[in-house]
């Protein structure tokens, strides 16, 4: 069984880490986990968040790798810088596929996630999977898809996967500086963890050695399946399942 170190947060609501573990057990692959903080939230609203102490941080990180043979990488919620600069530090020495899904608000508005974190990491991953309004602030780019896609791989050498909430559907594909669009079903409705759903399936497809084009087209395609299984766990927005 192929295995993914997922780095991420803890939700109590199932995105996050809880998410991700989900994931991978449907898409039969092996999730270890490295928490990065900690939130107080429900399907409502982000009530506090708390990174993890640093020196745990690592030492949970160096538990996993001295003793897991890693297939892939999935990078989630990073709340502090010096988790990121902990985490670069054996990003260095894993020579396998590294996903980066930037979080930067949660679904329901709140800002949990450090931008200047996510921009030192950049350079240490393969690809990242930000959402158009993530991928305008990591770029400072307040242009189309396309053009924020060609300008965080000329600044940062990683591909980018611009995925299409906020343009009806369709996925930007930067890979090796070519353009690719990724076409899917339109889901109108907002369903919290899609994010994480979606970036830890595509970590599961580029472990299992499929390239990343078309790693990208069967993690949209399990986003579709998994957005009608969404559940409504309480008050708010309904919960990814997979």
């Amino acid at each position: 069984m192929r295995k993914i170190l997922v780095v991420s947060g803890f939700d109590p609501c199932g995105a996050g880490v809880l998410a991700d573990i989900k994931t991978a057990k449907s898409l039969n692959t092996f999730a270890l986990a490295v928490l990065t903080c900690l939130t107080a939230q429900n399907s409502c609203r982000v009530y506090d968040i708390k990174p993890v102490d640093t020196d745990l941080f690592e030492e949970k990180l160096k538990a996993v790798l001295e003793d897991a043979k890693i297939d892939a990488v999935k990078i989630g919620l990073i709340s502090d810088v010096k988790i990121a600069k902990v985490l670069i530090e054996y990003l260095k020495d894993i020579k396998v596929p590294k996903v980066l899904d930037p979080i930067l608000n949660a679904t329901t508005g709140k800002r949990i996630g450090d931008l200047e974190a996510y921009r030192i990491l950049l350079k240490y991953v393969d690809v990242i999977t930000p959402n158009l309004s993530e991928a305008r602030e990591i770029s400072e780019v307040n242009g189309n898809a396309t053009d924020i896609a060609l300008e965080i791989y000329r600044n940062y050498g990683c591909s980018v996967v611009v995925t299409g909430g906020e343009m009806r559907g369709t996925d930007v594909l930067c890979y090796n500086g070519e353009i690719y669009e990724i076409e899917a079903e339109i889901f109108n409705v907002e369903i919290h963890g899609t994010g994480c759903v979606y970036s830890t399936a595509l970590a599961c497809y580029l472990a299992k050695g499929l390239n990343l084009i078309d790693s990208c087209r069967f993690a949209r395609l399990f986003i579709i399946d998994n957005v009608k299984k969404a559940v409504k766990i309480g008050r708010c927005l309904p919960v990814m399942n997979p």
